[in-house]
């Protein structure tokens, strides 16, 4: 692993293991840590200043994510982005968020559209980091109501595990205003669905929003892995 801008850990307001956690995965967001790069869990534990024992449950952590498999030779690998894991991923998501949101429709109240309402208008936020949490925030939000616990244990580890797809086609950097105006209709189709109580039409939207974002990055991720260079670029916005 070639030196990377780690930070150590001093403070004690969080636990080690959740920065290790925030700081690795945020590197692997970021292309810092390239898929399919082998790195030492020993050297990232000198440049966090902290012993294996957080640094590798938090990798463990991240291994649950589908973000790294961890190896007994004290090292890691960031999982390599491929079609095959995309398409897994988007196959549970297909599975469980529709007919979540179709009975949160029914359940739905006021307060529940008027939150996915506040989310939708964050999609407009300066700040892209601030836009894309409000984005992954609708997704949560929107299945509240008819969640179990196992329900979003479960979706959180496949968002998490969707994320760096994500991050990778659609560009939250560089929103024109017809990309805007797709994506806040996208998401107010699926909350008017809510609103009217109609779980068919909420059913549809969720999987047809889902959908849609697969194949746009199937198609990505498969001319990725048919480059000679492998090099990543930017797609359209969410």
């Amino acid at each position: 692993m070639a030196d990377r801008a780690f930070q150590p850990v001093t403070g004690h307001q969080v636990s080690a293991v959740d920065l290790v956690t925030v700081e690795v995965r945020q590197s692997i967001l970021r292309g810092t840590l390239a898929p399919g790069e082998r790195f030492s869990v020993a050297k990232l534990a000198r440049q966090m200043n902290l012993s294996h024992i957080p640094v590798r449950e938090a990798l463990r952590r991240l291994e649950g994510q589908g973000l790294i498999n961890l190896s007994h030779a004290r090292s890691a690998v960031v999982v390599p982005l491929s079609v095959a894991d995309l398409e897994g991923i988007y196959g549970l998501r297909k599975m469980i968020e529709p007919e979540l949101a179709a009975r949160a429709a029914v359940l739905g109240s006021a307060e529940h559209c008027r939150t996915l309402r506040e989310l939708i208008d964050k999609f407009e936020d300066d700040d892209p980091e601030t836009a894309w949490q409000a984005h992954q925030q609708f997704h949560r939000k929107l299945v509240e109501p008819a969640a179990s616990a196992w329900d979003l244990r479960t979706l959180e580890q496949l968002w998490a595990a969707a994320e760096r797809y994500t991050r990778l086609v659609y560009d939250f950097t560089a929103i024109t205003t017809s990309e805007q105006s797709r994506r806040e209709h996208v998401h107010i189709t699926i909350l008017d669905a809510v609103r009217a109580h109609d779980s068919v039409a909420t059913r549809r939207a969720v999987a047809a929003h889902l959908a849609e974002n697969e194949s746009e990055m199937v198609d990505r991720i498969s001319r990725l892995e048919s480059a000679p260079n492998g090099e990543h670029g930017q797609g359209r916005t969410a």
